[in-house]
């Protein structure tokens, strides 16, 4: 104890003699001494930094007062003079007096830099910079050091130092009990102290199996907190903690990290926290890191089964508050057209389990899987926005009513389960042009060449009077021109005309190498658009009506049971028209022989 004391009292009688004036000959020795480069030297934290972030060099002068350095010049770097500190170094055991300069490195680019010294015969300092999408999570800055506090801050409560105490863990949890399935936000808080802790090796992780951390947060909280005199880097992480079957649990995370432990006694950390910094730091110094990996105190958590009482049936394991609603866009379309109907599921909870079926079969509609995407309004995923899009497509036009959607989950707040349901949509779906009849349209017509009320019909000028209200050309001095030409052009007609058996036949088997080479290459989807396009029109123009008209009952009534084939396969064709989604497997072979016998007329 008195070896130690007096070892400590050397340091402090040290110190003090620095702030002294000093003698001119101890200036001129010390200045000689300068020109050793064993007496100086440069380290740079951390060496490997992300764009945008910035390194320290430190500059540290033994046995004499370093007035400054210059500033090197690198392409693409940044340095700017920090300031300068004093302080103690030990070497060999002996504490020297030492005298600190630190300048900040602010890369402008990506790369790896060599700096050259600072100092007579010192070595060049590297320097990796990498950018934002590459892994260096979890580096750190080195930050100003820390001013001597007046009343050092204790251990807050329920804080356990490690690594001698340059590093704690702590995992904070919902006071309250979960339920399986459910997700809770939760946070992680890592402290170290920069210069002993050297660089941290990995993202914090649990020590149980039965739980899973979701969306830990890539880029933690920082803040600086001074503990027991120490300034402290404190990073936290927020993410989400899900458990996978019941029971009463003691969790704990544990962080990789590359300390430097000292073996001096406690006495000695103690009497070097009450000096402050550089005190505290400089007894770290010269002392290789070591890979260690520091868990964080245990945390009781309670986790209950999920109730099977009432139940619903459509229940997928979606735990949280959560409110519905939806929509469909387009709200007016022609027969035929797809229309898109969104479920909105929007609050807090478990995400990931959140799903819909959305509408498997609806009278009169055709229906399309549906596709979901998830849009987060908080770092962790727990707050937030899902929506389901599904293909719609109404087959009998006018007034329609679109049911509502119903979602079922669990809310832990009321401790049950809740069924929610959104309302009924109505839409307008026209009647396309070409199924319009005639005595409509015309109606149709007359109503708009109806003058408007308030409004004065456009009357033309008066003209004179005629006495044969035919044109001149339908008069008979005219008629032998017109009647001339209109017979040449129709005997012209006749003779170049091709024969429509053979026009059809070579559209027919100009769309069978088309199909058969999508065959080739198992291109489903170009495939079936082929098939729909060629078979529609080859119905059209052998039925006389337009291809909109051809319903499934047409097919049926014309071509009896080749005609369920046929309404399969344009169900198909539509079906990857709409959703994208080819089918897995297509018996090409088979529908080839359908549509080679329909287009070509024959019976396979």
């Amino acid at each position: 104890m008195r070896t130690s004391r007096r070892h400590w009292t050397e340091w402090v009688v040290a110190f003090l003699g620095l702030l002294a004036p000093m003698a001119t000959a101890n200036a001129v020795a010390m200045a000689d001494a300068m020109a050793d480069p064993a007496l100086a030297y440069e380290t740079i934290e951390p060496s490997r930094i992300r764009l945008g972030d910035s390194a320290v060099i430190r500059v540290t002068s033994l046995d004499g007062y370093l007035k400054t350095v210059p500033l090197p010049t690198v392409p693409g770097v940044k340095f700017e003079i920090l300031g300068r500190s004093q302080g103690l170094e030990l070497v060999n055991g002996k504490s020297i007096p030492a005298t600190y300069i630190l300048i900040r490195v602010t890369p402008q680019f990506p790369g790896v830099f060599s700096i050259p010294g600072l100092t007579p015969k010192a070595s060049s300092l590297g320097l990796e910079v990498v950018r934002g999408n590459e892994p260096n999570r979890y580096a750190f800055h080195s930050p100003k050091p820390a001013p001597l506090p007046v009343s050092p801050a204790p251990i807050p409560k329920g804080l356990q130092l490690k690594a001698g105490g340059a590093a704690f863990v702590q995992l904070i949890l919902p006071t309250r009990a979960v339920y399986v399935g459910e997700s809770v936000p939760i946070d992680i808080e890592l402290g170290i102290r920069p210069g002993v802790v050297t660089s941290i090796n990995g993202p914090p992780a649990l020590t149980s199996n039965d739980f899973t951390l979701n969306n830990l947060s890539t880029q933690p909280i920082r803040r600086e907190q001074v503990i027991e005199g120490s300034p402290f880097l404190i990073m936290t992480w927020h993410t989400m903690l899900a458990a996978v079957k019941p029971g009463d649990f003691s969790l704990s995370v544990q962080t990789p990290l590359s300390v430097r432990i000292n073996a001096h006694s406690a006495e000695d950390m103690a009497f070097a926290a009450k000096l402050g910094w550089p005190f505290s730091q400089i007894i770290y110094n010269g002392i290789a890191p070591k890979d260690m990996t520091i868990p964080s105190p245990p945390s009781e958590l309670k986790v209950l089964p999920l109730p099977t009482q009432d139940q619903p049936k459509d229940f997928t394991g979606a735990v949280g508050d959560f409110q519905v609603s939806s929509d469909v866009t387009p709200a007016i379309v022609t027969r035929g057209d797809p229309q898109t109907l969104r479920l909105h599921i929007s609050g807090t909870g478990s995400f990931d389990r959140v799903d819909s079926t959305m509408l498997d079969h609806l009278e009169h509609w055709k229906t399309y899987p549906a596709k979901s995407s998830f849009t987060p309004s908080d770092a962790a995923g727990y707050r937030g926005e899902k929506v389901f899009e599904q293909p719609l497509i109404a087959t009998l036009p006018g007034e329609q009513s679109i049911p509502g959607l119903e979602f079922s989950y669990f809310n832990p707040n009321t401790r049950q389960y809740e069924r929610v349901r959104t309302q009924p949509i109505k839409v307008t779906i026209a009647t396309p042009l070409a199924d319009t009849p005639p005595s409509a349209l015309a109606a149709t017509q007359t109503s708009n060449s109806t003058p408007l009320p308030g409004l004065r019909p456009d009357h033309t000028r008066v003209r004179p009077g005629v006495n044969e209200l035919r044109p001149l050309y339908f008069q008979v001095p005219f008629l032998a021109v017109p009647t001339a030409l209109t017979l040449i052009l129709a005997g012209s007609w006749f003779a170049v005309r091709p024969h429509p058996a053979r026009a059809i036949s070579k559209a027919a088997e100009r769309a069978l190498a088309q199909l058969d080479a999508a065959a080739r290459s198992a291109d489903s989807s170009l495939f079936f658009e082929l098939a729909r396009k060629s078979l529609l029109q080859t119905f059209a123009a052998r039925w006389q009506m337009s291809p909109e008209r051809i319903t499934p009952t047409e097919l049926k009534e014309r071509l009896g049971a080749q005609g369920e084939d046929i309404d399969r396969l344009l169900a198909l064709a539509d079906e990857v028209r709409y959703s994208n989604d080819a089918p897995g497997a297509t018996d090409f072979q088979h529908w080839l022989t359908l549509i080679r016998g329909q287009l070509k007329g024959e019976q396979p």
